[in-house]
């Protein structure tokens, strides 16, 4: 099984002062630890992943917020191309309803050419954030439809490297691709999926999944086994997962306790935070019923989303980590885990231990493990 790094940039304690100057209140102009330090650190802890053998290194898209500062993944990772030997670069993911998609193709091939012989993986989703959809003055009621298309456009590009479009959003007349990919690329694409109106369409379109529980790892299980049922309807077998998991590796289980129930409940309030999970804007927007539902609940009780991160995602010492690694990998079907190794308000000094560690005893063992597709009989 492959493991790899995720950097996301988080400035976590800023989140009062950006709400507070959201909401008209006088506040300093910046936060208190500047954002490209946080930034500049970030990269530090990719390079380290390179060296200390992991297979890759990825990274997320986020705008205006503390919650991630990675506003162009396949821009940080043409960077770290260059800084990096050995790693394979991955997305996840781009936002397919906040770009055109063509121009995300040719990123993508770019991208390709720098690494030679290694990879990218170029995952993308459909979005969230009210914010940044209002931001990026994209309609948010069109995001369902603009990303059916993009994947359609997406997939055929890196494919064949030319494609024609009649859709609601977006017409292409033959369009080529320069430089030209150097063969069918399709295969890189993976979707992160958090509705089944979206697993429908990368489940027919062959499409692997991309499992990143923000919500919860038991409904991320849930929808993988629902995605498998769906490839099985349009006549496709099972296929593996990648998986994202939040790790805390610690030399006693105290001290991993500590700071993973810190760490994971601070990445849980800023999620809740950038999404306005607990809003009533969804009711409105065309294409999010389900996390109208969602929020509904988030409401009456966030407490069990702020928990479910330190409950469910792997902590502990080495041989704790590994035991919860194997056993989620199994469940998943996953053929690659995705670690994130800094979130929250985790300081630099913590988040490389947690890397150190974990790339000393753990990851020799876990690139071991060799989960088999989830089973239909699972979904």
């Amino acid at each position: 099984m492959r493991i790899g790094a995720t950097i996301f940039c988080q400035n976590y304690g800023d989140w009062d002062r950006y709400e507070a100057e959201e909401r008209g209140e006088p506040v300093p102009d910046r936060p208190q630890t500047p954002d490209r330090a946080i930034f500049y650190e970030e990269i530090e802890i990719a390079r380290q992943a390179d060296r200390l053998g992991f297979d890759s290194v990825w990274t997320i898209e986020h705008h205006f917020t503390p919650y991630t500062m990675v506003t162009n993944p396949l821009q940080l990772l043409s960077y770290l191309a260059g800084q990096t030997e050995r790693v394979d670069l991955g997305t996840m993911v781009v936002v397919l309803p906040w770009h055109n998609p063509v121009r995300v193709a040719e990123d993508i091939v770019m991208l390709d050419a720098f690494l030679g012989d290694r990879s990218v993986i170029a995952g993308v989703g459909r979005g969230l954030g009210r914010r940044e959809y209002g931001g990026l003055g994209v309609d948010q009621n069109e995001a369902r439809g603009r990303f059916d298309e993009s994947v359609k456009i997406l997939r055929q590009l890196l494919a064949t490297g030319r494609c024609s479009f009649d859709g609601d959003h977006y017409q292409l007349n033959d369009v080529r691709l320069r430089p030209q990919p150097p063969s069918d690329l399709s295969s890189t694409l993976h979707c992160a999926a958090g509705t089944p109106e979206t697993m429908a369409v990368i489940a027919g379109e062959d499409i692997k999944p991309l499992m990143i529980p923000t919500v919860s790892l038991d409904l991320s299980l849930q929808g993988a086994r629902h995605f498998m049922g769906l490839r099985d309807e349009a006549g496709l077998g099972p296929t593996t997962t990648k998986l994202a998991l939040w790790v805390y590796c610690a030399e006693s289980e105290a001290e991993a306790r500590a700071g993973a129930e810190r760490s994971m409940v601070e990445y849980a309030d800023s999620a809740l935070r950038h999404y306005e999970m607990t809003g009533t804007h969804f009711d409105g927007i065309k294409g999010y019923e389900g996390y109208a539902e969602r929020a509904a609940a988030l409401r009456a009780d966030p407490t069990p989303f702020l928990d479910g991160f330190f409950a469910r995602h792997p902590w502990g010492t080495p041989d704790m980590v590994i035991e919860k690694i194997s056993e989620l990998a199994h469940q998943f079907g996953t053929s690659e885990i995705m670690g994130i190794f800094r979130y929250g308000g985790m300081e630099f000094d913590e988040a490389q231990r947690n890397l150190e560690l974990f790339a000393e005893q753990v990851l020799p063992v876990v690139k071991e493990l060799a989960p088999e597709p989830m089973s239909l009989a699972a979904s």
